[in-house]
C-alpha cells in the first residue's frame, strides 16, 4: 500500500507558507513550494522556487531551502539560497 502522507493539522500548510513569505523580500513570490523528507524525524523542510513578481525578473530566480524545527513551529529559518542563472543545471538525487 502507498505510504500515508505526514499528518498535518488543518491550515498547517497555509501557516507554513505565510511564515515562509515573511522571510522573503516584499517583491518576491513563491512560484513553487515542495515539502521534502527530512533525515531528522521532527524537522520539516521545504524547497521553494522564488522570483520577483515584476516583468522580466526571470533572471533573478532562486532555489530557497526553508527549515521548521517541528510541525507546529512558529518560525522558520533559511537553510539554503541558490541563485539560478541561465546556464545553471540542478540535479536532485536521493530517495525523496
Amino acid at each position: 500500500p502507498p505510504a500515508e502522507p505526514p499528518s498535518q493539522a488543518p491550515g498547517q500548510q497555509e501557516q507554513h507558507l505565510h511564515l515562509m513569505m515573511q522571510l522573503l523580500r516584499p517583491q518576491d513570490a513563491i512560484r513553487l513550494a515542495v515539502r521534502l523528507e527530512s533525515a531528522r524525524p521532527r524537522r520539516v523542510r521545504y524547497l521553494l522556487v522564488v522570483r520577483p513578481e515584476e516583468e522580466g525578473a526571470e533572471a533573478e530566480t532562486a532555489l530557497v531551502g526553508v527549515d521548521f524545527a517541528h510541525e507546529r513551529a512558529a518560525r522558520c529559518t533559511l537553510g539554503m539560497v541558490l541563485p539560478l542563472w541561465s546556464d545553471t543545471q540542478v540535479f536532485l538525487d536521493g530517495d525523496g
